[in-house]
């Protein structure tokens, strides 16, 4: 049992995570592409908050958690050499990791109030997108998006970004790479002039 229960936890992510690969690959090539056949996204807080990539975020978290708890209750013999030394280790081991998973969970929330419940719809015969925020609905065709600028940390291990849009009507909308479907403005709208932006935690301000 201990052992099945080892194996579910080591490799059931990365099963789940393969098998979304597989089902992304399929939905964006080929006669099933967003390009040939109508297809709409839908951001919720489950696709949002549960990705894949984010649940390292709560790995962070929990293990950050265990480090701390062990610098401040664990027993170390009097016997051992430089006990106050592992504690240590231990106290900035927890406090750096669980920082960190929580300064990613913080933007996480800074960046979902722009897209919460973001519907994004393809009109592959007009070659026009639909995109439904809570406030506004923008249609967009070719030529209608000016330009776009894309805040990011430039980490390949850990990559945090928020793309910027601007349109030639003079509106503009902010949405992250956890937005469901956001690739397809990629795919309709090729060579957009793109400005690139390095912050290390990119916050929208």
């Amino acid at each position: 049992m201990d052992t099945l229960l080892v194996f579910l936890i080591v490799f059931a992510p990365f099963v789940w995570y393969i098998w979304r690969m597989l089902r992304f690959t399929k939905d964006t090539i080929g006669g099933n592409s967003p390009l040939k056949v109508s297809r709409t996204f839908i951001t919720t807080p489950w696709n949002y908050f549960l990705q894949f990539e984010g649940l390292f975020t709560y790995y962070f978290i929990l293990v950050g958690s265990f480090f701390f708890k062990l610098a401040l209750f664990m027993h170390i013999s009097y016997t051992e050499d430089h006990p106050l030394l592992v504690r240590l280790w231990f106290l900035v081991v927890g406090l750096v990791a669980m920082g960190f998973g929580l300064l990613v969970v913080a933007l996480d929330i800074n960046h979902w109030q722009y897209v919460e419940g973001l519907v994004i719809e393809t009109f592959p015969e007009h070659h026009e997108l639909e995109l439904t925020f809570t406030d506004k609905v923008l249609r967009l065709g070719k030529g209608d998006i000016e330009k776009v600028r894309i805040y990011h940390n430039n980490s390949i291990k850990f990559p945090l970004a928020y793309m910027h849009y601007f349109l030639r009507t003079g509106d503009e909308f902010i949405i992250s790479p956890k937005t469901e479907g956001y690739w397809v403005i990629d795919q309709y709208f090729q060579n957009l002039p793109t400005e690139y932006i390095h912050r290390r935690f990119p916050f929208i301000r």
